[in-house]
């Protein structure tokens, strides 16, 4: 008897030791969905904090306008005016404010460096040694960009390309018919467009009319990979004059409308359709705003302020903020 006890307790033993094969699925299933839950949670963080970033980013640049603003009384021209005979020809905004970042030393380095007329490196800036056009500044990249840091330029990949562009206005709403599809010509930023900022355009505070908390002065765009094209949005070295230098405020954020730019490093980048403006003989060059950031773009108005914008904005509020003196109400956005 005393035997059969023990042999019965050691089996009872073995059984509370062990585990059968249906529990390690449930175990593994519950496991499973867990990290199911955690990882979107996981993930939608490291976006808020990357949103956060470019929101600061803006922030900086938008005080790194107005201590130009202090040192010059007036804010930087979009792009410059090119002029035949002329050095650092395309020269734009990103240039200007380089010493008002905390970038001081590589505005020397662009500033000092060697220029010739009609010799290489040329007159053009896209045509600068890389150590110099290529070099990528942190405070001008979206960090939820995948691209960055993308280059672009002169048909090469040389001239650093970054997310920030200034506001260049809303332009006036027309269509053309050509090939006798209707589209868009409203947007053209290659004249003053009713922004803040185009070519050769220094402009004062007092140019705000529509007061500096009714205005915008930058906001984002989405790189399209690392080919080379000209006049996207943020290809500072080269593109200004073919629209690189801002964005338009025709069309909402991340408008299915696509941008018309001298030539689209993608046609067919997600959330960021392009045409080839050149290839195609159409007219007008314009960029508008884009984000990899859920619902929206962030932006900077005149007065310094960094405002998250909706997709779903009102066209027409989102055109008024766009523009610096056309009387238009502005809303809650």
């Amino acid at each position: 008897m005393q035997l059969l006890k023990l042999e019965s307790e050691s089996s009872a033993v073995d059984r509370r030791g062990g585990f059968t094969l249906v529990e390690l699925l449930v175990v593994i299933a519950i496991i499973g969905v867990m990290v199911g839950l955690l990882l979107p949670a996981v993930q939608a963080a490291r976006e808020a904090a990357r949103r956060m970033q470019c929101s600061n980013n803006n922030k900086q640049i938008s005080l790194a306008m107005h201590n130009y603003h202090d040192a010059f009384k007036t804010f930087p021209y979009g792009h410059k005016l090119e002029v035949a005979g002329q050095t650092k020809r395309r020269d734009c905004w990103f240039h200007r404010v380089l010493p008002f970042i905390e970038q001081q030393s590589y505005y020397d380095a662009y500033d000092q460096v060697e220029v010739t007329y009609g010799q290489f490196p040329a007159e053009y800036i896209h045509r600068l040694p890389v150590e110099i056009a290529g070099r990528p500044v942190d405070a001008f990249m979206c960090p939820s960009d995948p691209s960055g840091p993308a280059r672009g330029g002169n048909g090469s990949t040389t001239g650093f390309k970054g997310n920030y562009a200034v506001c260049a206005g809303g332009g006036n709403p027309t269509t053309a018919i050509i090939a006798n599809i209707t589209v868009p010509i409203n947007y053209d930023m290659t004249v003053d467009a009713g922004g803040m900022f185009g070519r050769q355009l220094a402009r004062r505070f007092r140019d705000c009319v529509d007061g500096t908390s009714n205005t915008l002065m930058l906001s984002e765009g989405m790189l399209r990979g690392t080919a080379a094209a000209w006049g996207e949005l943020g290809g500072y070295w080269g593109g200004a004059p073919h629209g690189s230098f801002g964005f338009s405020t025709g069309e909402t954020p991340n408008t299915t409308v696509p941008d018309r730019v001298y030539s689209c490093g993608s046609t067919t980048w997600r959330k960021a359709p392009c045409e080839n403006g050149f290839a195609g003989g159409l007219p007008g060059r314009y960029n508008f705003a884009r984000s990899y950031h859920a619902g929206g773009v962030n932006t900077a108005l005149c007065d310094g302020s960094v405002r998250f914008v909706s997709d779903s904005v009102e066209r027409q509020l989102w055109r008024n903020l766009g523009n610096r003196d056309e009387g238009g109400i502005i809303g809650e956005f």
